[in-house]
């Protein structure tokens, strides 16, 4: 759901972030309208469904009718909505544009997270888990390993039970969207947004999430906020992390 030698450090630490998410299908995760249909796009959040008579201005399209003949809202296709104001954490030393509606707060020096549990945000999507982290990088190991071991870490989820999509590359940086599957305690799906940078010896991490069903939604706005990412130039080790809270394995 950290700073120093290996990712086994920030693996301990990460954990932090698997605190609060075990609740079973929080309120709020399904945008308002939503019909049933599951309407999770396979892309990036660019293709929605077919524009239905009467869509939506704004830089929103209208989703296919459902079985009663009223608009999908799980197919609607919003633009990118972030903050006008950039934040800045870990001593400024990290600034990003932010969702809208969403406020980041430091937990300890090398992770904040969501100020709210469930945030609403673009065409009322809910955004149900943000975070932002930063470890010392393991040279060994390549991009996708130390993906799935943040991932892991940060949400309690094993690389197997995740499906990546829309991954790009370059060099050590990387972004990405995945999906976990409803587990059998309850736990909704999950759609999200996760990006890596690396920096001065550094790894970053940035995760959103959402409902499949607001992914459309908020896609492109995931993506941005991510694309908005920006690592200072003297960005320093913070201190030691602290000893394992024997934190609870979970989303």
């Amino acid at each position: 759901m950290m700073l120093l030698r290996t990712l086994a450090v920030p693996v301990l630490v990460l954990g932090l972030a698997v605190a609060g998410c075990g609740k079973k299908t929080p309120d709020g995760t399904t945008p308002p309208g939503e019909t049933g249909a599951g309407g999770a796009s396979a892309g990036g959040g660019e293709s929605g469904g077919e524009a239905g008579a009467g869509g939506e201005s704004g830089g929103e399209s209208g989703g296919e009718a459902g079985a009663s003949g009223e608009p999908d809202a799980s197919q609607k296709v919003c633009d990118a909505e972030v903050g006008d104001t950039p934040k800045a954490v870990f001593a400024d030393n990290v600034i990003l544009r932010l969702p809208k509606g969403m406020d980041l707060v430091e937990e300890n020096p090398f992770f904040a997270r969501i100020a709210t549990k469930e945030t609403v945000s673009t065409c009322d999507g809910v955004i149900s888990f943000g975070a932002l982290g930063y470890f010392q990088t393991d040279t060994a190991k390549n991009v996708k390993q130390i993906r799935d071991e943040t991932i892991q870490a940060a949400r309690g989820v094993p690389p197997n039970e995740i499906t990546w999509a829309d991954e790009t590359e370059k060099g050590r940086d990387y972004s990405g969207s995945y999906s976990i599957p409803e587990d059998s305690k309850g736990n909704p799906p999950i759609k999200g947004w996760f990006v890596l940078k690396e920096k001065a010896g550094y790894t970053f991490w940035y995760a959103l999430e959402t409902h499949p069903n607001a992914w459309n939604a908020l896609a492109k706005t995931f993506q941005e906020s991510g694309n908005r990412l920006r690592i200072g130039p003297n960005i320093a080790a913070p201190p030691p992390p602290p000893a394992p809270a024997g934190k609870k394995k979970g989303k």
